[in-house]
């Protein structure tokens, strides 16, 4: 007994509502005007969902995630280490996306995957300047000495991130903060 008449009821956000329908009526493509499916009548709107059931429902109300849960300290050591380790052998890839993927996880994975990120981004840099600008030999020797540093501070920083201990390299650029 109300005066709101149930086409001017709102629907909630993610709600489908078929176009000349309410919301909760129930439809099937081709009818109710669905453009593009057959049968169906183009009503000229945008942005219109699929039916319920054919897609699910937008946005998705079960299954959503949380927030991260935070790395256990077993886990938090292991990633800090890794980063370092992995970013002596592969270069700025890897500490990168140990960065990217547990930075809101562990703060401790955050600095050291970032100490290890802005030091092999150095190496590059230095690599590839090396490469434009010297010639031959000595740019091999560059290019050697520049890969075996950053594999030696690799390992050592992996060493003492496992034990605990302050990392370090020898130069501290921050180009990621």
């Amino acid at each position: 007994m109300s005066d709101q008449h149930s086409s001017d009821q709102v629907p909630d956000y993610g709600q489908y509502v078929p176009p000349g329908g309410t919301p909760g009526s129930q439809g099937h493509p081709g009818q109710n005007g669905y453009p593009g499916q057959a049968g169906g009548q183009q009503t000229g709107q945008q942005g219109q969902y699929p039916p319920p059931g054919q897609f699910g429902q937008y946005p998705p109300q079960q299954g959503r995630p949380g927030p991260a849960q935070p790395l256990s300290p077993a886990d938090t050591r292991t990633w800090a280490s890794l980063s370092h380790l992995l970013g002596g052998i592969l270069g700025f890839l890897a500490p990168l996306v140990i960065w990217l993927v547990f930075r809101e996880r562990s703060y401790v994975v955050d600095g050291e995957a970032k100490k290890a990120l802005n030091f092999q981004i150095l190496v590059a840099i230095v690599l590839v300047g090396a490469n434009l600008v010297l010639p031959g030999f000595i740019e091999g020797l560059v290019v050697f000495g520049v890969w075996v540093t950053s594999l030696v501070f690799g390992v050592l920083n992996f060493q003492a991130v496992g034990k605990g201990q302050t990392t370090r390299y020898p130069v501290d650029v921050r180009i990621v903060k």
